[in-house]
């Protein structure tokens, strides 16, 4: 009974295993819906199963069946490896199409909060990345230094005589505003209460208070970027520094009845969120040439 056993394994247990992966592979690429590559890999796997088995039990004689039943196991398996290799690959790119976006974004919008800074401070957008880079490097924004609390009360007659001429009703609490101007009145009757009170606006250096802030150095860190570099903005992620974001801009459009400066920066990302999609590329971009609109093409989606 042993012995039958010991012939029956040693006749059935290639074959019979071909048989059964194939069976597994056919219904994991079903019900995966798995590439074309597999699912060949599976039908071969399962063809060498019937083959051998059938050779096994003498169903078929020709010793070339069984050649061909091996034979279609290897192709099996050597498919069945470059599927893998492909799925590791595929993997690979969507991995790096995540990374480079996110990158992307996290560049563009740096570019978008200097040149609003930018063109609050010259009135009008940066047409050049060395300036740009010369002003977030030595630029400055202004910055309003604020101490002291607004005082939780109503300001009295004679404080409303002061602030105002036109003696308005007295029906709600102070406003910052009215605090501030009366910080200003050293020698009123309630000057203690607004002594320590400050809101002065101040120039402090653009680098130091977005780009050096805690704030902004722990969430590049959390997301895995690198170290914030002035002179990496220009240049788009993944092509090692050598394209650049298009920057487009003008001086001034007409939107309803102002004129305002415009900009538009973009750029193809090395990247298509589906591989061999448009080239493997993907347009990222904010702005707009004909309104003073600057938000981003990743905002939209």
């Amino acid at each position: 009974m042993t012995s039958n056993l010991s012939v029956l394994l040693k006749k059935y247990s290639i074959p019979a295993l071909f048989f059964v992966l194939g069976i597994m592979m056919l219904v994991v690429g079903v019900s995966k819906n798995q590439g074309s590559m597999f699912m060949t890999a599976a039908g071969l796997m399962f063809v060498a199963g019937v083959l051998s088995i059938g050779y096994s039990s003498g169903k078929l004689k020709s010793g070339m069946v069984y050649i061909l039943g091996i034979g279609a196991g290897i192709a099996a398996a050597v498919t069945l490896y470059y599927s893998y290799l492909s799925v590791e690959e595929t993997a690979t790119y969507n991995k790096n199409y995540v990374k480079c976006k996110s990158i992307a974004k996290q560049n563009l919008e740096d570019i978008r909060f200097v040149q609003k800074a930018y063109a609050d401070a010259n009135g009008k957008y940066a047409d050049n990345w060395e300036d740009l880079i010369d002003f977030v490097q030595n630029g400055t924004v202004p910055f309003v230094d604020a101490q002291g609390v607004v005082p939780s009360r109503k300001i009295t007659p004679e404080e409303n005589k002061y602030l105002y001429t036109n003696n308005p009703p007295i029906d709600n609490n102070m406003t910052d505003d009215e605090a501030y101007r009366l910080s200003k009145w050293k020698t009123g009757p309630n000057y203690a209460d607004f002594k320590d009170f400050k809101r002065d606006t101040i120039q402090i250096s653009l680098l130091k208070s977005k780009f050096q802030s805690k704030a902004y150095v722990a969430n590049r860190l959390k997301a895995g970027f690198h170290k914030f570099s002035a002179d990496s903005l220009p240049y788009i992620p993944y092509t090692g520094a050598r394209t650049k974001w298009k920057l487009e801009t003008k001086d001034s459009v007409q939107v309803g009845e102002a004129k305002l400066p415009a900009i538009r920066v973009s750029g193809m990302i090395p990247f298509a969120n589906i591989k061999g999609k448009n080239d493997d590329q993907e347009e990222m971009y904010f702005g707009s040439l004909s309104t003073n609109d600057t938000s981003g093409s990743w905002e939209n989606e």
